[in-house]
């Protein structure tokens, strides 16, 4: 894509021309398996979704406060209060999505290193309950835990490819995940609502504190599986996450919750509780 291409779709994004602030992503996208791949099987096949999705977007753009095509790094789409009594009402965890750029990772020092690998859906403690000294300060281990305690199905995020698969068809053809929590780059957060939407995904988007994508040369390359900076979670984000999860219980589940989640078993790319 040219300069003066980039610059026009930019532009549009900013100015949110006909409510829509995916215009830059989704032109240079369109060369990509994962775009066609989502346009075949999602809005061709499902067009009313599709309809109502767009709707959805272009309802809550119009109703941003800056125009900028930057989002705050906590956006929950409902609001968070409708997102968790939506949870309690269906009587099942949102999927927690964690992007395997969190998992620990150093080019010279397999010993540091994620002992699962980096750019794929594994993880040796999810499986198997097991640790390495690698794990003791992974993000992936630290969160999955309590979403476990919470019944809340966990996935490690590679391409947009497999998120589309195992994420957001599966929602869109036989309701599966009609809610997740992911942890992302601020950049894929503008890329992921709409099509999220139309999928009918409630979601809670916390982005990374630092080591994220910043632009789309860079998520390209991520998305490919190639990525040597650790991204990181902040404070701030932890905690909100800690605490939807905390009010997520209703009451004819109680405490015996914990008792009943001891581990993960993975079906797919999906870790599910059980």
């Amino acid at each position: 894509m040219g300069i003066l291409s980039q610059r026009f779709l930019g532009r549009l994004d900013k100015a949110r021309f006909w409510n829509v602030q995916v215009w830059d992503f989704s032109f240079r996208s369109l060369p990509r398996e994962y775009a066609w791949l989502f346009f075949l099987r999602a809005v061709l096949a499902y067009p009313v979704k599709t309809v109502r999705g767009l709707r959805r977007y272009r309802r809550f753009i119009r109703k941003k406060k800056h125009w900028a095509p930057e989002y705050a790094r906590l956006l929950s789409i409902p609001e968070e209060a409708i997102f968790i009594q939506h949870a309690r009402a269906r009587k099942s965890g949102p999927l927690v999505g964690l992007g395997f750029c969190l998992k620990p990772y150093d080019p010279n020092d397999s010993s540091v290193s994620c002992p699962s690998g980096r750019a794929n859906h594994d993880c040796l403690y999810l499986e198997r309950g097991e640790t390495r000294p690698a794990c003791a300060g992974c993000a992936i281990r630290e969160i999955g835990r309590p979403a476990l305690d919470k019944g809340c199905p966990v996935y490690i995020m590679t391409s947009a490819k497999d998120i589309a698969r195992d994420l957001m068809f599966s929602q869109i053809s036989r309701g599966l995940f009609p809610s997740a929590v992911l942890i992302l780059c601020p950049y894929s957060v503008q890329a992921i609502i709409l099509p999220l939407l139309i999928c009918g995904v409630d979601m809670l988007l916390l982005s990374y504190a630092s080591g994220s994508c910043a632009d789309y040369g860079q998520w390209l390359k991520a998305d490919r599986g190639i990525k040597d900076e650790r991204t990181t979670i902040d404070v701030e984000s932890r905690e909100r996450l800690f605490g939807v999860l905390r009010k997520l219980e209703h009451e004819d589940v109680s405490e015996i919750r914990s008792q009943r989640y001891r581990r993960f078993r993975r079906g797919g790319n999906v870790f599910y509780p059980g």
